[in-house]
Parts: structure tokens; sequence; C-alpha cells
């Protein structure tokens, strides 16, 4: 699977209270890992991360000029791209 980044704004999820300690972390580091989301049409559905992508909603109200930016890391669950690497995508032509 492909990490792809996409604007916050193109994500539906549900708001959802998080702990302090995941606002700051999110404030200091971003997101350790990608948010999963299904695509339909130009839009995404969140899968998993509600909390985080919440916090970032929060920190981006709160901070408009965050350093990090309102770009997110996604894996697109329904895209149909199974594959973890893309290094393998010219190589299995058989």
């Amino acid at each position: 699977m492909r990490i792809q980044k996409i604007d916050i704004s193109e994500i539906d999820f549900m708001k959802k209270d998080y702990s302090e300690e995941l606002f700051q972390s999110v404030l200091r580091i971003g997101f350790s890992f990608p948010i999963s989301v299904k695509q339909i049409g130009h839009h995404y559905i969140c899968v998993d991360g509600h909390k985080r992508l919440s916090v970032l909603e929060d920190i981006l109200t709160i901070k408009p000029d965050y350093h990090r930016g309102r770009l997110v890391p996604v894996i697109i669950k329904n895209n149909g791209d199974a594959r973890s690497n893309d290094c393998w995508r010219g190589r299995n032509s058989h």
C-alpha cells in the first residue's frame, strides 16, 4: 500500500475526545503512522485515525500556520494496491 498525503478538508471523520498527551504528541512530532481511509469519488472516509484527525483539526484552529500543515499521510484501503513497497512495480511483469 502506498502512503499518500491529502488535505484534512478532504477527509470525513467523526470528532472524538482525545488526551492531552495525544495533542502534545501530534503538535510536537505529527503523525507517527498514516491514517486509514476509504476513497469515495474525490473524497475520503476515515476508517482509523478519528482521534488524530480531531487533534489536527483543533491544532489548525488554534495555530492556522502550524508548521506541519494540513496534509495528512493516509493509506487508501480500497484502491486495490495491496503491495507494501513500490520497488516491485516494474520488476514483476510475468
